[in-house]
């Protein structure tokens, strides 16, 4: 009986340890797609300021040439 009870208990241990390995692998991937995602949000932000700033020094030029 205690063998029985052993052996349930190192299967368990083992099915536990590894959905731990899976998991904290799963947490490290989660991690470096949120930096990912903030690196790329930084970018388009950055993007869109550049883009603006260029759309009215163009409306300027447009304007200086039209007088």
């Amino acid at each position: 009986m205690f063998a029985g009870v052993g052996v349930a208990l190192s299967v368990l241990a083992f099915f536990l340890k590894k959905n731990k390995l899976e998991l904290d692998t799963l947490k490290d991937n989660v991690r470096k797609l949120e930096i990912s995602e903030a690196r790329s949000c930084e970018r388009i932000r950055t993007l869109l300021k550049v883009v603006e700033d260029r759309r009215k020094d163009i409306q300027n030029l447009y304007e200086k040439a039209q007088k």
